[in-house]
């Protein structure tokens, strides 16, 4: 068993809310226990055998990125600098850049090469203080691409070294950039795939429901094909224009609508009643310029969870203490608020009851931090943490 001992703010995520001068012990990769540094059980004392001393620092759960699109060749800065000086999401596009220049560069990609680059990238999350990670395919727009990015996928969540990562089917991301693709056509091959996308290791599918992309009914074939192949809904929901991807994830139970920067207050009442998550991303709401309702979403009784949207385009970030000191500046979030949405809210996104919180018998993933108070997230932009233990095993200290 691990303990650790002289935490001077434990960030419980749990009613019980912060524990001053705490503990905690781990059994293998699970929490045994937390609480009052000396109030540890007598027999669970007798059977550690791991020490690390906190220095009156602040541990949190590990940090969980709830929207991200890792596996990708190339880079897109040109059109970053375009964005900078006022093109359009679909100017972008329309001048070769957008997430068809992705599919292009990835597709020439060999699969071991793609492989080892997004295992680097994984590693920089937990860097970040990031212990899981939701993870998408999307960027071949090929029924072989897309299955063997999910193969991909699962076996780096495999792997010890890197955070715990959930698979997300986004073969339907975008139209294919081959001459004769149809998004209907399209749409309707990306649903017969999803038994395979199941068996090659993905937990979600997801599809980019917005103008010029897929509609409404395209992506509810999509994500019932998907919920008929064992596979979670989760929906791009709204970014680009209200175009009902809100209602449509509160109508099939979706487990998350995502970025929703043009919802209203009707969606975020639906999702809060369906018991949707809402998972933003900040960064993006800056690149774009435009926020989402998030006090609508909060006086509805949404769950909000964050996330890096890191992709080759719009969000280069790989720090979620980053994201959470941007929801605090840019959606006015209080720090407990965005803490949590980065913690317990990223669990409930991806459907997890394990993980998010320190309490007994959930996962022994913790952080220990640059700071003796979580408010520091919004001071640092980007705190830096001091020691990260995944699975109860201490994989990075700085």
């Amino acid at each position: 068993m691990r303990r650790l001992r002289n935490i001077g703010r434990l960030f419980t995520g749990t009613a019980t809310g912060v524990i001053e001068g705490a503990a905690v012990i781990c059994d293998g990769e699970q929490i045994a226990w937390c609480g009052k540094h000396g109030d540890e059980p007598r027999e669970l004392l007798e059977s550690v055998n791991e020490e690390d001393d906190c220095a009156n620092g602040l541990v949190t759960a590990g940090l969980i990125d709830a929207h991200t699109h890792p596996v990708y060749a190339g880079d897109r800065m040109r059109e970053v600098a375009m964005r900078s000086a006022g093109a359009s999401y679909e100017e972008v596009a329309k001048a070769g850049g957008g997430i068809k220049a992705t599919v292009k560069a990835t597709r020439e990609e060999p699969i071991s090469v793609l492989e080892q680059a997004t295992a680097r990238r994984l590693w920089s999350w937990l860097e970040g203080g990031a212990t899981t990670v939701e993870a998408k395919t999307g960027y071949h727009l090929q029924r072989e691409g897309e299955l063997e990015s999910t193969r991909l996928l699962a076996r780096l969540g495999k792997r010890k070294d890197l955070p715990r990562i959930e698979v997300t089917f986004l073969a339907a991301h975008a139209l294919p950039p081959d001459r004769s693709a149809r998004m209907g056509t399209y749409a309707r091959q990306v649903a017969d795939w999803c038994d395979d996308a199941y068996l090659a290791g993905a937990r979600f599918c997801d599809v980019f429901c917005d103008r010029g992309y897929f509609s409404v009914p395209q992506s509810r074939a999509i994500l019932k094909a998907g919920l008929k192949a064992k596979l979670i809904p989760r929906i791009h929901a709204d970014e680009l224009d209200r175009t009902g991807g809100a209602r449509l994830a509160a109508e099939l139970n979706a487990a998350s609508a995502d970025h929703l920067l043009r919802a209203n207050r009707g969606d975020a009442i639906a999702l809060a009643r369906a018991g949707v998550v809402a998972t933003l991303a900040p960064g993006t709401a800056l690149s774009i310029g435009q926020l989402p309702p998030v006090r609508e979403l909060i006086d509805a009784g949404a769950v909000i969870a964050l996330g890096t949207d890191h992709n080759p385009g719009t969000s280069g970030l790989t720090s979620m203490s980053a994201v959470i000191a941007l929801a605090v500046a840019v959606f006015k979030m209080s720090v407990e608020r965005a803490v949590l949405a980065a913690t317990l809210g990223g669990a409930y996104s991806l459907s997890r009851s394990d993980r998010g919180v320190v309490a007994p018998h959930k996962l022994a993933d913790l952080v220990l931090w640059e700071a003796e108070h979580e408010g520091a997230f919004a001071w640092a932009y980007g705190l830096s943490p001091r020691v990260v233990w995944l699975r109860g095993a201490q994989v990075f200290a700085s």
